[in-house]
């Protein structure tokens, strides 16, 4: 897929960010939180954290990780649903993975995910597996070498 590329986010990038977020999640924050609380995605972009995940330089989606003390945490991915189950998704962690497994010395990645978002299949694939959960959500984990 060498038609994917990835550059960190500006400002401008905030709209499409909100809008494919809230399009992807709104029906996970109603069920499970209660709705789409709308300024706590505004409080929380960041765009130097922020990766826009282009195909042929239009917008596909977006990721955030954050480096915690002992993992990486992939915070959000979010990838517009025409691109889902074209392998987007499984590229994307792939590429996310061999970053780390290069750049860093910490070697444990985290995620959290809705427990029925069809997304914690490819996880579960891709050798995540379950380290806790709550009612709603499941904390994966996977250890890279």
């Amino acid at each position: 897929m060498k038609e994917i590329k990835t550059k960190t986010a500006t400002m401008e990038d905030y709209r499409y960010c909100y809008n494919l977020s809230k399009r992807n999640m709104l029906h996970y924050l109603e069920k499970h939180w209660g709705g789409w609380k709308r300024g706590a995605f505004r409080k929380s972009f960041d765009p130097k954290k922020t990766k826009i995940i282009l195909k042929n330089n239009r917008r596909i989606g977006f990721y955030i990780i954050l480096k915690k003390p002992n993992c990486h945490y992939i915070s959000t991915i979010q990838i517009s649903k025409q691109m889902r189950g074209k392998g987007v998704g499984t590229y994307m962690l792939n590429t996310i993975e061999n970053k780390i497994r290069k750049q860093s010395k910490i070697k444990l990645i985290e995620l959290r995910v809705f427990k029925d978002n069809p997304a914690k299949n490819l996880y579960k694939k891709l050798g995540y597996i379950k380290k806790e959960e709550d009612e709603s959500s499941i904390l994966m984990k996977k250890r890279i070498k």
